[in-house]
Formats: C-alpha cells, sequence, structure tokens
C-alpha cells in the first residue's frame, strides 16, 4: 500500500466532519428525539436514547450538545427542592454512560477511523475485534441505569421536541444511519461518507466555501495523514523495527512480560495526561503501526481507561456544570465500567493471543 493510496482514510473523515456539521446546524435529529419521546414510555430509557442520540455526531464540544438537549428536557429546579435537584443530577450520570461508548466502536469517531486507518482495515473487520467490548459496555450501562436509579427518580419536561415532520425525518434523519448500515456491511468509508457529506450539502443547500470549511477540523485531519504515512512505513519495516526493539532489552519488547507491563504504563500515562480522545487516538494508531493489530483490543481499551479517568477529561465537568452531579458519582459509575473492559482486553490479548 503507497504512501497516497493510504491518503484515502481523509476522505472519510472529511465526509463525516461535513456531515455531521450540516446535521448538527440543520437540527436533522429534532424529529427522531420526538418520536422518542413519543414511543418510549420509561423516562429512564427516554434520557438514555436522547442522549444516546444527541451524542452520536463527532462534533468539537458534543457532550456540550448532549447536556444541553438534556438541560431542556430535565427539569428546572428551585434552591429549596431537593428532589428536583437529585433528579436533574441523575442526568449527569446517564447523558456521560450514554455518549462515551462511541469511541469504541462508532465509524464516526476519530478514535475509530484512526486505528482503521492505520491498520488499513475496513470497520466490520474493526468490530471483528470490538465488538465483546461494546457489548459488555451496552450490559454495564444499561444495568447501572436501570438497576441505581428509579423510574420515580427521574422527572421529565414534557413540553420539549412537539412537533414531528416526516419529510425531514427520512431525508435529514436516515441517511445517516443508512449510511452506517453500508459500513456494517463492508463498503470503504472514504467512498461512503464524501457521498453522503455531498448528499447533505445538497439537501441542506449548503455551499458556501467559508461555512463548509468551518466544519472540519484540520488539526486531525493533519494528524491522521502524520498516522497514516508512518503506518504505512512501520509495515514496510515491521521486520527491522521489531528485530531493532527485542534488540534493546526487554523493557520495550511486547512480547514479555516486563515488555508488557512497561509500555502499557507509559502509553496509560500519556493518554492520562493528556485527557484527549483525538490525540489518544493518534497515539493507538502510531502503537498499531509498531506492534500490530493482535494489540487493537489492549491498546485502544487501555487509552479509552486512561482518557475516561484523565482530570483533564472536560466531560465531566460539563455535566457537573449542568446537572450538579458530583464528581465522585461520575467515578463510581465510571472506574467500574473501564475496569470490567480492562479485564477483558487484558484476558484477550495475554492469555488468549
Amino acid at each position: 500500500m503507497s504512501y497516497l493510496i493510504a491518503q484515502k482514510y481523509l476522505l472519510f473523515l472529511i465526509g463525516v466532519m461535513i456531515s455531521a456539521g450540516i446535521i448538527k446546524e440543520k437540527h436533522y435529529l429534532d424529529n427522531l428525539f420526538y418520536l422518542i419521546k413519543q414511543r418510549i414510555k420509561s423516562k429512564r430509557l427516554v434520557v438514555f436514547l436522547v442522549s444516546f442520540f444527541s451524542g452520536i455526531l463527532p462534533i468539537p464540544g458534543r457532550v456540550t450538545v448532549s447536556a444541553g438537549i438534556l438541560d431542556s428536557l430535565a427539569p428546572s429546579c428551585s434552591s429549596e427542592d431537593k428532589s428536583c435537584k437529585k433528579s436533574r443530577a441523575k442526568f449527569g450520570i446517564i447523558d456521560y454512560l450514554s455518549t462515551h461508548h462511541y469511541y469504541l466502536w462508532s465509524p464516526l469517531e476519530k478514535t475509530v477511523i484512526l486505528p482503521m486507518a492505520a491498520l488499513g482495515i475496513t470497520w466490520s473487520t474493526f468490530m471483528g475485534y470490538m465488538w465483546p467490548l461494546v457489548l459488555i459496555s451496552f450490559i454495564y450501562i444499561f444495568s447501572f441505569i436501570f438497576i441505581k436509579f428509579k423510574e420515580d427518580d427521574i422527572i421529565i419536561n414534557e413540553n420539549l421536541f412537539q412537533n414531528f415532520n416526516i419529510s425531514k425525518f427520512i431525508f435529514g434523519t436516515l441517511p445517516l444511519f443508512i449510511a452506517i448500515g453500508f459500513l456494517a456491511f463492508g463498503f470503504p468509508g472514504w467512498i461512503v461518507f464524501p457521498v453522503v457529506a455531498f448528499y447533505y450539502m445538497i439537501y441542506g443547500n449548503i455551499f458556501n466555501i467559508k461555512q463548509l470549511n468551518s466544519y472540519i477540523n484540520w488539526w486531525l485531519v493533519g494528524i491522521l495523514a502524520i498516522v497514516l504515512i508512518l503506518s504505512v512505513f512501520f509495515k514496510s519495516h515491521a521486520k527491522e523495527i521489531g528485530a531493532f526493539i527485542t534488540s534493546h532489552g526487554h523493557f520495550f519488547d511486547i512480547h514479555t512480560l516486563v515488555g508488557f507491563i512497561a509500555i502499557s504504563s507509559i502509553v496509560f500515562a500519556a493518554a492520562w495526561l493528556m485527557g484527549s480522545s483525538g490525540k489518544y487516538a493518534g497515539l493507538v494508531a502510531i502503537l498499531l503501526g509498531i506492534y500490530g493489530p493482535s494489540y487493537l483490543v489492549w491498546f485502544l481499551t487501555l487509552e479509552f481507561a486512561a482518557y475516561n479517568l484523565s482530570p483533564m477529561h472536560k466531560c465531566v465537568h460539563i455535566g457537573r456544570m449542568y446537572f450538579g452531579t458530583k464528581i465522585r458519582r461520575y467515578f463510581e459509575a465510571i472506574i467500574i465500567w473501564q475496569l470490567l473492559l480492562l479485564t477483558y482486553a487484558g484476558i484477550y490479548t495475554y492469555f488468549l493471543l
């Protein structure tokens, strides 16, 4: 695979960014929220699903978007109303859990696109590695929400999402999920999402270059371009790099227990200090270029855990400000989830490979 051919993943990423930007700006998901609120009777499930779909777009500050929508759905509380405040605090936990599993599986996420690009694989192949982690996540999230919280704990503002437009639902909402379906069936993202982006440009009547450019995170595009160049280089010189690592002792030889622990500790600390999904995705992609796809599950899970537990991770603080949820409550939910994922990833990587 030449350096030029590898760059096709840039089309995938840019197509996702433009599509997400237009969907957000035109509110094409609002009709989906209406259906959820009208058809679902469980208030806990309504909050989960609204947060789930409002957080699907990989846009800067997307947790702010999700929290903002849930803030409208949550009740307004007086300073004396303690039960109302407790209800609002639970929205913060549900919002966090409902939006952070995407980093493990969504084909719209940089944390998925960059490792896919580094390995040169399709999304369906990627999910062949990751589906147990996704299953563990959803079992945990649903168990936490439906066991930890009671239906009466959740109070919902009934005045939100009162209108439904069938045309906007069919032509504005559904194409995004149809595109994800094509990816699931093995169609390459670098073809699917440029087509989807062009469709949304036509449907949304958005052709202004400056406006389209505002949807694109060029820093992240640059990171992906560098990752793709490095991944081709590492694959072309895999034997030489492996021999160099082995010749420099066990400390960086991932095939030894000492090397595995040492490398894992370093990359965990790096991701924990950065607290950025884009940066840890780039780090994972570089590591996969060196150590190969056998370590995809371990490195992606390890970096994901470090990101979620990082004090630099802004999502906890955003939710705390919106809903008054205590930081301790967040970490009570997050730590157990991450330990379950790391346990599986460790067993799969070190004992089953």
